[in-house]
């Protein structure tokens, strides 16, 4: 009886854990004109009014809203929406951290730790795509990759000599790298710089915490972030 007692309670605590709605998240709710938001530690709700939305996003403690010239992030550990005027968002991207929306003529960051927003020195060429990790935001463009370092708060840019080449990015925690058909740059936070290699024809790049590993057709190449040095082997 003590047996099936214990699997009874279990059962139960299964399904009341199931049932229950996810807390500590913020959640969103919009219609055409509004946004309410409602703030897990507060327990209460947020609301803009009169605001046409255009697009959202949401993950765990930030949320992001837009319409066609201003973009508002929310924090839940400030409890305020932090607005950035002027802004045509076309995509966004959010960690725990931070956030970053762009669109093919500027980027910017949400700092939670500041918080505020980060706006990026403008580009030579149209912003392709943008990738973020919890440390690193990176924006790239046919002539620039560009990353966002959240140690030193603001934007560090690495120029590529030659115009309209194919191009690819990673990024992770301490480490950032971009490469085109003949080049890859490395943004490196031990140190707060760009660092470019020339290394042709990259198939694929992992990047762990601090460490790079980078593929070619007939080597791997290692950087390794707390030697600052490359490495090389034949596959």
């Amino acid at each position: 009886m003590r047996k099936k007692h214990v699997f009874a309670l279990f059962v139960v605590a299964l399904w009341a854990a199931l049932a229950m709605p996810a807390m500590g998240e913020v959640r969103l709710f919009v219609t055409k004109n509004t946004v309410k938001l409602y703030d897990p530690v507060l327990k209460d709700h947020s609301v803009l009014n009169d605001f046409a939305v255009s697009g959202w996003k949401t993950h765990n403690n930030l949320a992001v809203v837009w319409d066609d010239d201003e973009v508002l992030a929310y924090d839940i550990r400030s409890h305020q929406w932090i607005p950035l005027s002027g802004v045509s968002v076309q995509m966004a991207l959010l960690t725990d951290e931070f956030a970053i929306v762009w669109n093919k003529g500027g980027t910017a960051v949400f700092d939670s730790s500041v918080p505020q927003w980060v706006v990026a020195p403008p580009t030579q060429g149209e912003i392709k795509t943008a990738l973020l990790s919890r440390k690193i935001a990176l924006a790239m463009t046919d002539h620039e990759f560009m990353v966002y370092d959240s140690v030193l708060r603001n934007w560090q840019t690495a120029a590529m000599d030659n115009a309209e080449r194919v191009f690819d990015g990673a990024v992770g925690d301490n480490l950032a790298v971009c490469w085109d058909a003949y080049d890859v740059c490395v943004y490196d936070m031990t140190m707060h710089r760009w660092e470019i290699k020339p290394i042709a024809g990259v198939q694929a790049a992992v990047v762990l915490d601090k460490e790079l590993r980078l593929v070619t057709a007939d080597k791997i190449y290692t950087y390794d972030a707390m030697k600052h040095r490359w490495f090389e082997k034949v596959r």
